[in-house]
C-alpha cells in the first residue's frame, strides 16, 4: 500500500490519518472498488501494524467523508472511490442569501399559475384559493453536472411579472422582485429540516430513493410582513452543509 497524496484529512498526521489515508488511495486507484469490503479489522492491524483502535478511528474518518460504509456483522463496504464536493452555506445575514445564488445557478424546468390547495396554502401563509407563480428547477455549482438541489419558488399573484427579469438564474428571485417593483425584502424566515429523499425527487438528483437531506424552507417579506416569495430547496445531505455565525452582545450588569 502506497500513502495518499494531501487529501481532505490532511494536516497533522496521527497514524489513523496515515492508515485512512493510505486506504483513501488504494480505493480511488481500484484496489478496493466500490460495492467490495475493505480488509477486516485484523488484517488491517497486522499490514500497518497498528493498534485496533487506530484502524477503527480510520475507518470512522472514511465513513464521514463518503467512502465507506459500516455493515454490522459484515464489514466495511467501499461506497465511492472520490470524495464528493460538497457545498458549505455561511450565513450570517441576507447578503449571505444573495451570495448562495450566486454560486449556484437555478435552471428553471417549470413554471406556472397554480390555485393554492388547502395543503399548499398552509406553506404559503394565504387563503385556500390564492393565486400564486410556480416555479421548480434543479440548483448547480458552477459547471459541475451533479445538481445541488431541486427548488420549489411560489410568487405572490402581484409579482408575476418578475418571471420576465429570471435570466440565467444567478440572481436571486426575492432581488429581482426589490428591482422591478422599487421594494425591499426586510424578513426572511428558515425553516431546516432532515428528510429522506422520495423516489421521484431522488431521481432527479440523483441519489438513492430513502437517502437523507435537508430541507431548506424560505419565506421573503416585504415591508408590512407581506410575504413575496416561498422558496422550497431539497438538498442530497452528502452534498449540502449549512453553516451559521451568530455574535453575542454582552451587557453590563
Amino acid at each position: 500500500m502506497n500513502l495518499a497524496p494531501p487529501s481532505p484529512l490532511a494536516g497533522s498526521q496521527p497514524r489513523y490519518l496515515v492508515l485512512a489515508q493510505a486506504l483513501m488511495a488504494d480505493i480511488a486507484s481500484q484496489r478496493y472498488p466500490v460495492g467490495e469490503l475493505l480488509p477486516t479489522e485484523h488484517e488491517l492491524c497486522a499490514q500497518f501494524a497498528v493498534s485496533r483502535h487506530t484502524v477503527r478511528e480510520a475507518i470512522r474518518r472514511l465513513c464521514d467523508l463518503g467512502l465507506v460504509a459500516k455493515q454490522q456483522g459484515v464489514g466495511s463496504r467501499v461506497k465511492a472511490s472520490h470524495v464528493a464536493s460538497r457545498y458549505v452555506q455561511a450565513n450570517e445575514n441576507i447578503a449571505d442569501l444573495h451570495q448562495y445564488v450566486q454560486d449556484v445557478r437555478l435552471a428553471i424546468e417549470h413554471i406556472e399559475d397554480l390555485n393554492a390547495g388547502a395543503e399548499l396554502a398552509e406553506l404559503l401563509e394565504c387563503g385556500p384559493g390564492q393565486a400564486w407563480l410556480h416555479l421548480t428547477g434543479l440548483r448547480y455549482r458552477g459547471e459541475d453536472p451533479v445538481p445541488l438541489a431541486w427548488t420549489d419558488v411560489y410568487i405572490a399573484r402581484p409579482y408575476r411579472a418578475v418571471a420576465e427579469d429570471l435570466g440565467d438564474g444567478h440572481v436571486p428571485i426575492y432581488a429581482l422582485i426589490e428591482q422591478r417593483y422599487g421594494l425591499q425584502v426586510v424578513q426572511v424566515r428558515q425553516d431546516i429540516s432532515a428528510v429522506l429523499i422520495a423516489p421521484a425527487a431522488a431521481a432527479r438528483l440523483q441519489v438513492a430513493p430513502g437517502s437523507a437531506g435537508l430541507s431548506v424552507l424560505r419565506r421573503y417579506y416585504g415591508p408590512g410582513q407581506e410575504l413575496l416569495e416561498v422558496a422550497v430547496s431539497l438538498h442530497p445531505g452528502e452534498r449540502f452543509t449549512y453553516s451559521i455565525t451568530q455574535h453575542l452582545q454582552w451587557q453590563a450588569p
